[in-house]
């Protein structure tokens, strides 16, 4: 009797690990589909510097199949990851309520200033977070400052209201409705560069915030346990290459020409 008790346990275990193993074959992965050149919807696919970043180390830590999602707003992909439809989302900033759902890839493979935003002419002097105090600010919802002094200083001390995505807030500051929009800088650069509003708005010189953007896997994926440990060693090697700004580069590039000429296929990952 323990003898067939101790050979059914080692079978189970055999057949566990078989099994997720060919869970973790494939991996579903989504981000920001407006945050260029780091991730946004070209030509109806998610790409960019994190989607091709994320499909080397995932495939670096064994992943044979990286399976990308694409949602119409960062709300949505957050929410998506939370209930376990996607098993990886790029481009997390960190938050103890976003750590209730998703697993973070440490070490951070980038980071992102958030930038204010401004209708030309009425900038401000930025030289402490108490500037921002008696304006009205506006921020897309899913927006972050995670548990910083900032994060804090937004929660307890700014008129800070928030709109669906970075577009309604756009629209509310040119219509007067807000003194300043935040976003982190990928968001805003994709924002202004393609409604083309160079002349209607400026960046504040100065920052308040800076984030670090990590991969992170929902708490519900079956993959998390196995693959963590993996891709970080990867994340660790990519950042040594410095591998996220190179491709920056060769996204910056596609999405600056996209803008301007007929919609073509999107380039292959390098690896």
């Amino acid at each position: 009797m323990k003898k067939f008790t101790f050979i059914s346990a080692i079978a189970s275990v055999l057949i566990t690990g078989s099994v997720q193993a060919q869970v973790c074959d494939s991996v579903t992965v989504t981000g920001p589909p407006s945050g260029a050149p780091s991730s946004w919807v070209y030509n109806g696919a998610l790409v960019g510097a994190s989607v091709e970043l994320a499909q080397m180390t995932l495939r670096a830590a064994g992943v044979k199949k990286v399976d990308i999602k694409m949602f119409s707003s960062w709300p949505e992909a957050l929410e998506a990851t939370r209930r376990g439809d996607v098993d990886l989302i790029l481009s997390a900033g960190w938050s103890s309520e976003r750590a209730r759902y998703l697993t973070y890839v440490y070490p951070a493979y980038a980071y992102q200033f958030l930038q204010v935003i401004v209708r030309k002419g009425t900038g401000f002097p930025l030289n402490s977070y108490a500037d921002l105090k008696g304006r009205v600010g506006v921020a897309g919802r899913g927006e972050t400052y995670g548990d910083s002094t900032f994060g804090l200083f937004v929660e307890k001390e700014l008129q800070l209201e928030r709109s669906p995505n970075l577009s309604a807030s756009i629209d509310r500051l040119l219509a007067g409705n807000a003194d300043y929009v935040l976003a982190y800088e990928n968001s805003a650069y994709s924002e202004i560069y393609t409604r083309d509003l160079g002349d209607k708005v400026h960046i504040l010189p100065t920052y308040p915030f800076r984030a670090d953007t990590f991969f992170a896997f929902s708490k519900r994926s079956r993959c998390a346990n196995a693959l963590i440990p993996k891709l970080e060693l990867e994340v660790v090697k990519a950042n040594k290459r410095n591998e996220f700004y190179l491709l920056t580069k060769k996204y910056r590039t596609l999405f600056n020409e996209s803008q301007n000429a007929p919609a073509v296929t999107p380039p292959k990952p390098s690896r």
